[in-house]
């Protein structure tokens, strides 16, 4: 099974309040990644909130690290030739990764979860890339899109809100890191939205 998406995905996203333009890029064998890029994903995952939000649960308390990164990147590239977890990189204009967006299939039917990271540094980005994401999604053949955040995660419930995301109550659903399980679960908001 490849990618519902296709080969190589790379469209522009505009960021909300600045009009620059970035690139929203498919984490696939086609894209080119530099020791800088992995730098920069590190130093994004190891912000207060990226970290506290997506990390700090699943890799114990410890930095996320370039091998992270660089292991994440490795993920991203097989689960694109699977078909299991789409990842898509976001640059700036000037080729420095800001955010990330990723979606896979949630069981059998033709859902998708939904998940991203932005930088504090390119704010304004994610809820143009989410209805971005949404609009690739109806092309790729998914029917709903569905995402989980913490009732703490005050950022990313705001989007999912912005973008006509639906709370349909709680999950608790494993935590997973680059696709294994943790050990643990945890409760969190639900949101939904029809394609």
């Amino acid at each position: 099974m490849s990618s519902p998406f296709g080969n190589h995905v790379e469209v522009a996203v505009s960021r909300h309040g600045f009009g620059d333009q970035y690139t929203m890029e498919s984490v696939d064998d086609r894209l080119v990644l530099t020791d800088s890029d992995v730098w920069t994903i590190a130093r994004i995952c190891n912000e207060p909130l990226v970290y506290r939000f997506l990390f700090r649960d699943r890799i114990g308390g410890r930095p996320y690290t370039e091998q992270d990164a660089r292991d994440f990147i490795d993920w991203a590239r097989s689960g694109w030739s699977a078909g299991q977890q789409m990842v898509f990189l976001l640059r700036d204009p000037h080729g420095e990764i800001g955010a990330a967006i990723d979606i896979g299939p949630l069981d059998e039917s033709r859902d998708a979860l939904i998940a991203y990271w932005a930088s504090s540094f390119h704010r304004g980005l994610m809820t143009n890339t989410v209805e971005r994401l949404a609009e690739l999604s109806v092309n790729a053949g998914y029917s709903k899109l569905v995402a989980l955040a913490e009732a703490e995660n005050v950022r990313s419930l705001s989007i999912l809100k912005r973008t006509g995301f639906t709370h349909v109550g709680a999950a608790v659903h494993p935590i997973t890191f680059m696709g294994q399980w943790v050990g643990m679960d945890v409760r969190f908001r639900r949101y939904e939205r029809a394609l």
